[in-house]
């Protein structure tokens, strides 16, 4: 379905191209996979099957993070975590008293909206007697005293390690969650004449308090000794399937050639099992992913010779500083790269072996290359308004100007006309969680890999994670697996256990006992308790909420 009507659509820039074959593909079998599979077609590449388009553009030039020296903020990365957006980016601290011994250093804030002010997390501040709140110290004309001043402030949360790889500098960091761990890789150097950068890695339970990993040491280092190069840096990493995948830039490689402005910034990727490399790292070569040594091992090939397919007259491509997303709902890669006019989104299939949909631009200009918003795997996020059809394209790059103007600002945009829920079981996989209208004016609920048809709207939003969509995406036939009819008994076992019985038989638990107590509410339903051995006779299915 290709989106028309939409009142705010950007300029686009579309690759002439269809479907191109780059390079070889990958070996040996990922692990199994939710997403969709597509297997490229080396011998007789095709058109899309699709054809995208950026449309609803927002944003703007208003700045929404700044460190204390905004015009050396860059180098922006972002994770959609909970109902927040989390911010990291290196800047500078004029006051060096937390940098430590480093000029740049890494900074963090969150908002809960994009175009909301970045802010550092609250607390009480040393200055602070106990049990003192900062609203009884005297407050200034905005009604914030200095405490909340503080608070308000992005924090700096990583500088320079005494004596290691990264004593003078630390920036460019690339943030995923994986589990219930934050990784934070990121650009370090000694600062000793003619030292090359190299990449490190931090870990952390919170995104704040982060703690080297790997010894301290960096996790990548530069092909080849080269005084006063730029060395290996702004690593960008995404996690897929089991895999860490590492974009980042080396000067020093080989390949490193002069394909981008910067000239001599070759980029590469390298895949491991093992989130600081030292174990399973493949690297992706002129034949695909191949296992080699280690980090150091040379660089064959760099993926900057297959990515910079723009049509003749289009702006160029900075591909030194560039971002990595998986984007599950075109089963693909997206590689962002800052050029004269926007962002160039490059879209490469799981084996990194051709581009299955042509590149896009979204408009908006900076200063550095760009943080895309992901979810903590480093995926993209899903669209609350259309999962099967749309992509959230939204970033942060430095913008410089008058005062307040200088520093970060927010850009962005929806990829549109990806016809994801096409398929069965591609439908069932996007839509999990999300509730929609159903054919017989009431709601339909997906829940891991089912549909639940549900009477009333009203107990279909308590029990949608996902959201309630306004409208019925296009979908193939889906068979209603069983109803939630009003009245359906609330079900309650002896040891405080819940759940609904529904037509199909099956005890559907519910998350918690206040969504049972809700739910009798709203769909007029009887709770009912039942002895052990009742409830263990009824089949069991998924959970609701």
């Amino acid at each position: 379905m290709r989106v028309s009507g939409l009142t705010l659509v950007l300029v686009v820039m579309l690759v002439a191209s269809g479907c191109t074959t780059v390079r070889g593909t990958s070996t040996g079998p990922d692990k199994p996979s939710s997403s969709r599979t597509q297997e490229p077609d080396a011998e007789s590449p095709a058109e899309p099957a699709v054809r995208l388009d950026v449309a609803h553009q927002r944003g703007g030039p208003r700045v929404i993070a700044a460190s204390r020296d905004p015009a050396t903020d860059h180098g922006a990365t972002l994770l959609r975590d909970g109902d927040r957006t989390r911010l990291w980016w290196c800047g500078r601290n004029r006051t060096g008293k937390r940098a430590g011994r480093a000029g740049t250093v890494i900074l963090h804030a969150s908002a809960r909206d994009l175009d909301s002010r970045f802010t550092g997390s609250g607390g009480t501040k040393r200055g602070d007697k106990p049990g003192q709140k900062s609203g009884d110290k005297p407050r200034d004309k905005r009604g914030q005293n200095r405490s909340q001043q503080r608070d308000n402030a992005p924090r700096v949360v990583f500088s320079g390690g005494k004596g290691g790889f990264d004593a003078a500098y630390t920036c460019d960091p690339s943030v995923i969650k994986v589990g219930d761990v934050y990784y934070m890789y990121y650009t370090g150097t000694t600062g000793k004449p003619g030292a090359s950068n190299a990449i490190g890695l931090a870990t952390s339970k919170n995104g704040v308090r982060w703690r080297r990993a790997n010894g301290g040491k960096a996790i990548v280092r530069p092909e080849r000794p080269k005084r006063d190069g730029y060395g290996a840096g702004r690593p960008a990493v995404v996690y897929l399937d089991g895999w860490f995948y590492l974009l980042f830039t080396d000067s020093t490689a080989s390949t490193a050639g002069s394909a981008s402005k910067g000239g001599n910034r070759g980029q590469f990727l390298l895949r491991s099992g093992d989130a600081a490399f030292g174990k399973q790292v493949q690297a992706l070569g002129e034949r695909g992913f191949r296992p080699v040594s280690g980090t150091g091992a040379a660089r064959t090939w760099s993926l900057t010779e297959g990515a910079l397919d723009a049509p003749a007259g289009a702006a160029a491509a900075d591909t030194a500083d560039a971002d990595l997303m998986w984007v599950d709902l075109l089963d693909a890669f997206a590689v962002a790269h800052a050029t004269d006019t926007g962002t160039r989104l490059t879209f490469w299939d799981r084996s990194f072996s051709g581009h299955p949909y042509p590149s896009v631009t979204v408009r908006g200009d900076g200063t550095d290359g760009p943080g895309l918003v992901r979810a903590p795997t480093g995926h993209a996020p899903q669209s609350e308004r259309d999962p099967c059809d749309a992509v959230p394209l939204d970033l942060v790059r430095a913008t410089q100007g008058k005062p307040k103007r200088t520093g970060l600002r927010h850009i962005g945009a929806d990829l549109v006309g990806a016809q994801g829920c096409a398929d069965r079981a591609d439908a069932l996989r996007l839509l999990d969680g999300y509730a929609f209208p159903s054919p017989e004016h009431t709601m339909d609920l997906v829940v891991n890999g089912e549909l639940v048809r549900v009477e009333r709207r009203s107990v279909a939003t308590i029990l949608a994670p996902g959201g309630v969509l306004t409208r019925r995406p296009a979908l193939p036939d889906l068979d209603v697996t069983a109803r939630l009819n009003s009245g359906a008994p609330v079900l309650r076992s002896r040891h405080g256990q819940t759940g609904l019985l529904l037509d199909d038989g099956r005890l559907w638990p519910l998350r918690t006992p206040a969504l049972a107590q809700r739910i009798a509410r709203r769909n007029a339903s009887d709770v009912r308790t039942v002895g052990d051995i009742a409830w263990g006779t009824y089949p069991v299915a998924s959970v609701l909420g």
